[in-house]
C-alpha cells in the first residue's frame, strides 16, 4: 500500500474513532443536574405566593393551541443555544428563563421590546447566593429564588458567553462587572465600568404543578407557558427529525429543562409543543412535539413549574419616572449622570491597563475555556 494511502486510511480510521467516542460519551452530558451536585428540593422552596390557576378538564379546554401563535399574535420570544460558543450545562437557566420571558410578554401584550433576561449575569452570579451550580447545573427553582431576591436585568446588560461564577475567584458575592456592564473608548483608551443600577425583573410568585396533563394544560392557557424537567435519550437528542416524537426509550431520568408552550392534535395523536435550548437547527426550528398523555420523556411526571414575572421598573422608565443614561438607570429629577462622573461621582472605570482587570476583562477571554469548554451535548 503506497504510504498516502496508508495515511488516508489511518485518517479516516481516527475520524471514525473518534464519532464513536464523541458519539458514546456526550449522550449522558444533557447538561441539566450535575448528579454530584443535585440536592432534594425542600417543599418550602417549591412555593412562593402559589395561588393555581383554574384547573379545567380536558374537553373543556381548545383542542389546539400555541402561545407562539394566538389569534395571529406571537407571544413566544426569540430562541437560545446553550451550547456556544462553548458548551455550558445550563439548560436550567434557559428553559426557565425562556417561560419567564414569555409570560414578560404576556403581561405587556406583547408590546415591542421584547425583554430577552440576562443568561450569563445568573450564570456569573446565583452560584454564590448558593442558586445553582452555573455551567455544572441547576433547578428551576434555584432561577426563580435568584430571581426573587436580587433580580434579573436583560441581555443588554451581559451577553451570553457560556461561561459562569467560576471566573471570579476569590469572590464571596458577585462583582458589580459581572453583572451589568458598559463599554467605550474614553480618551482613547478602551474602557469599561459596571452599571450598578440597570433595568431589572423580579418574581411575584412561583409553583410547582400538579402531577397531570389537565393541570399543565390549565396553566398553561390561562397563564402562559411552563417550565419541565424531562429525560433525554440517545435517540430523542441526536435523531429526532421533527413531527411528533414518541418515546420507547424507557428512560426516567430527568436531566434537562424545556419550555411547553402549548399543545395541539394531529392524525389523532396529542402531543405537547414544546421549546428546546440547542439552536434553531435542531428539531423544528428550535421547538418539538412530543406525544401528549402518555408521559413520554417523563414530561407529565410532575417536575414542571410556572412563575409570575413584575416589570415594573421598566414601567417606571416608560412613564419617565426614571430614566437610562450611559451609566446606569437614573431618578427623574437626579443630575445628568455624566456630569456627576465627570465631578468625581464614584464609578469603577476598568481599562487594558488597569491592575484590577484580572478575571472582570483580561482574563475573561482566556479564563472561560478551561471553565466553560465542555464537550457538546
Amino acid at each position: 500500500m503506497k504510504p498516502s494511502t496508508s495515511r488516508t486510511a489511518v485518517s479516516g480510521a481516527l475520524t471514525l474513532l473518534l464519532v464513536f467516542v464523541l458519539a458514546t460519551t456526550l449522550v449522558d452530558a444533557h447538561g441539566y443536574r450535575n448528579k454530584a451536585l443535585k440536592k432534594p428540593i425542600a417543599p418550602e422552596r417549591r412555593f412562593y405566593n402559589h395561588v393555581p390557576a383554574p384547573l379545567k378538564r380536558e374537553h373543556e379546554l381548545p383542542r389546539n393551541f400555541n402561545w407562539c401563535h394566538v389569534d395571529g399574535v406571537n407571544y413566544c420570544t426569540a430562541n437560545w443555544n446553550q451550547h456556544i460558543p462553548y458548551y455550558c450545562g445550563g439548560c436550567w437557566v434557559h428553559g426557565s428563563l425562556s417561560m419567564i420571558q414569555d409570560r414578560l410578554k404576556i403581561k405587556k401584550k406583547a408590546k415591542s421590546p421584547d425583554v430577552m433576561l440576562s443568561r450569563q449575569t445568573l450564570l456569573n452570579c446565583a452560584a454564590f447566593e448558593g442558586y445553582g451550580n452555573g455551567c455544572d447545573g441547576g433547578d428551576t427553582v434555584d432561577v426563580f429564588s435568584y430571581m426573587a431576591e436580587f433580580g434579573l436585568p436583560d441581555e443588554g446588560c451581559m451577553t451570553y458567553n457560556a461561561t459562569d461564577h467560576t471566573k471570579f475567584p476569590g469572590h464571596k458575592h458577585c462583582p458589580v462587572e459581572g453583572q451589568c456592564l458598559n463599554c467605550m473608548p474614553i480618551d482613547g483608551v478602551d474602557t469599561c465600568w459596571p452599571i450598578e443600577r440597570p433595568v431589572k425583573y423580579y418574581l411575584n410568585a412561583w409553583g410547582n404543578l400538579d402531577k397531570s396533563v389537565e393541570a399543565m394544560m390549565s396553566e398553561i392557557y390561562y397563564r402562559g407557558p411552563i417550565t419541565c424537567g424531562i429525560a433525554c435519550p440517545d435517540d430523542f437528542t441526536w435523531h429526532y427529525k421533527g413531527g411528533i416524537y414518541k418515546d420507547t426509550s424507557g428512560d426516567t431520568e430527568l436531566d434537562h429543562d424545556v419550555e411547553v408552550v402549548g399543545w395541539g392534535v394531529e392524525d389523532g395523536v396529542k402531543y405537547w409543543i414544546v421549546r428546546n435550548s440547542w439552536g434553531t437547527y435542531w428539531g423544528e426550528m428550535g421547538f418539538f412535539r412530543v406525544e401528549r398523555g402518555v408521559n413520554a420523556l417523563q414530561i407529565e411526571s410532575g417536575d414542571c413549574w410556572y412563575a409570575e414575572p413584575e416589570w415594573s421598573m421598566e414601567q417606571d422608565v416608560q412613564s419617565g419616572k426614571l430614566h437610562g443614561s450611559m451609566y446606569g438607570i437614573r431618578d427623574k429629577n437626579d443630575p445628568d449622570a455624566a456630569a456627576a462622573v465627570s465631578a468625581g461621582a464614584g464609578v469603577h472605570f476598568i481599562t487594558a491597563a488597569s491592575s484590577q482587570v484580572g478575571a472582570a476583562a483580561g482574563e475573561a477571554e482566556e479564563q472561560p475555556i478551561a471553565v466553560a469548554r465542555r464537550m457538546l451535548h
